[in-house]
C-alpha cells in the first residue's frame, strides 16, 4: 500500500512539475519601450539565450527608417546621423561604418527578420533590461537634455548664474 501511495504521489509531483514547465514555456515574451508594450505579428523568441524580436517594430519605434535589400538580405536602419546595417545569417553588424559582432545572427521567422533586441536597441542609445521571471524586456530611451528643459516649466536660463 505504501508503495502504491508513493507511486501516486511521485506521479502527481511529476505531472505538476511538467504542467509548470509547459506553462512557463508558453509564457509569451513581452517588450516594453519606455513603459509601453510593443506588439508584434511574429512573437519574440529566445535563440542561444538571446531574445530575438522583429526588427522593423523595434527600429520604427526608436524613430528609424527601414530599408530592405532582398538581393543581399540586408536591412538598413537610419535615424538622423546613425546608420545600422545587418544581414540575415551574419553575426557582424555595421554601426556607422564600424563592424561589431553580435552573439546571434539575425534570422527570418514567418517572413519577419528577428534580431537580438539588446544589441540593436543599445545601438540606438537605449538601456535594455531583462526580467526572466516575467519574460519581459524593458527598453528605456535616454532623456535628451534639450527635450527635458523644453518640457520643464522652470526655465533655468532666465534665472542667471548660480541657479
Amino acid at each position: 500500500m505504501l508503495k502504491k501511495v508513493s507511486k501516486i504521489c511521485l506521479s502527481l509531483l511529476v505531472a505538476l512539475l511538467l504542467m509548470g514547465f509547459i506553462a512557463n514555456a508558453q509564457e509569451p515574451i513581452r517588450v516594453l519601450l519606455d513603459g509601453r508594450q510593443l506588439h508584434f505579428d511574429v512573437h519574440p523568441v529566445i535563440i542561444d539565450n538571446r531574445t530575438m524580436v522583429p526588427m522593423r517594430v523595434i527600429f520604427e519605434e526608436l524613430g528609424a527608417e527601414i530599408q530592405w535589400n532582398g538581393a543581399t538580405r540586408t536591412i538598413t536602419a537610419t535615424r538622423d546621423d546613425l546608420v545600422v546595417r545587418t544581414t540575415i545569417g551574419e553575426r557582424g553588424i555595421m554601426v556607422n561604418g564600424n563592424r561589431i559582432m553580435m552573439d546571434v545572427a539575425p534570422v527570418i521567422i514567418d517572413g519577419r527578420t528577428l534580431v537580438p533586441v539588446r544589441f540593436v536597441a543599445e545601438a540606438f542609445g537605449t538601456d535594455v533590461d531583462w526580467d526572466g521571471n516575467t519574460q519581459t524586456v524593458f527598453i528605456s530611451s535616454p532623456i535628451q537634455f534639450e527635450e527635458y528643459f523644453e518640457e520643464d516649466q522652470y526655465d533655468w536660463r532666465e534665472q542667471g548664474e548660480g541657479h
